[in-house]
C-alpha cells in the first residue's frame, strides 16, 4: 500500500502539527544537550529554524481545531487533494526531511513541552508510517476531501485533510519551503 489514511486526528487543541522522525529528533537534542522543554527552546532560540532547516522536523502552523484526515502518500499517482472532488487550499513544496528509525510521525506540539522517552512511548500511537532510513523531499497538500461519515458510509462530507506526499533523495538538499507557513484550512463541515 503506497497511500496511507488517518480519520479524525486532532490537534490536542494547540494550533500545530509536526511532522517527523522521533529518533532523528531525540538524538538531535541529545547531541545539542538540550533540555526537555524543547518547545521553549523552540519558541526562544534558533534552534526551530535550525531543526526544520536540517530535515529533523517539518512544523504545520495555524492548525485550525478541527478533525483531520491525515494523508500519508508514497505513490506516484496523482495526489488525493488533487482530484476534482477535492479541494486544493494550500500547497507547500521543498521541505527535507531525515529518516533515521525507519518511521515518521505526525504528533501535536505539546509532545515538545516535555520530550522524553515517556513522551516518545506516548506518541507511537499517533498518525504513522514507515519509511525507509534517509532523506526525503517532502510536499504538503491541506484543503477539504470527501470522506464517508464514519456513522453511515452512504453519506459523504468534506472533511479538512493534510496530504503528505514524501519522496525519496539520495542525499540531502537544502530546505526551500516557507517554514513559517500558515496551515490554517477552511471547513464547510465545522
Amino acid at each position: 500500500m503506497k497511500v496511507y489514511i488517518f480519520r479524525e486526528v486532532l490537534n490536542e487543541l494547540i494550533s500545530y502539527f509536526l511532522l517527523g522522525d522521533l529518533h532523528t529528533l531525540k538524538n538531535y537534542k541529545d547531541l545539542n544537550q538540550l533540555p526537555d522543554n524543547l518547545a521553549k527552546s523552540f519558541t526562544t532560540t534558533d534552534i526551530g529554524d535550525n531543526v526544520v532547516a536540517e530535515g529533523i522536523v517539518i512544523p504545520l502552523a495555524n492548525i485550525v481545531n478541527y478533525p483531520y484526515t491525515i494523508i500519508f502518500n508514497l505513490s506516484d499517482d496523482t495526489p488525493i487533494l488533487l482530484h476534482k472532488e477535492n479541494d486544493l487550499q494550500v500547497r507547500q513544496c521543498s521541505y527535507i526531511l531525515k529518516i533515521e528509525s525507519g518511521k515518521v510521525y505526525l504528533y501535536s506540539w505539546r509532545a515538545l513541552e516535555n520530550f522524553t522517552n515517556d513522551t516518545i512511548e506516548a506518541i507511537r500511537n499517533k498518525p504513522s508510517i514507515e519509511l525507509e532510513n534517509g532523506w526525503y523531499k517532502v510536499e504538503i497538500l491541506g484543503g477539504q476531501t470527501k470522506q464517508p461519515s464514519l456513522e453511515n458510509s452512504n453519506i459523504c462530507y468534506m472533511e479538512p485533510t493534510l496530504e503528505f506526499i514524501f519522496t525519496r533523495i539520495p542525499k540531502q538538499q537544502e530546505c526551500t519551503a516557507d517554514i513559517y507557513h500558515s496551515y490554517e484550512l477552511h471547513s464547510d463541515e465545522y
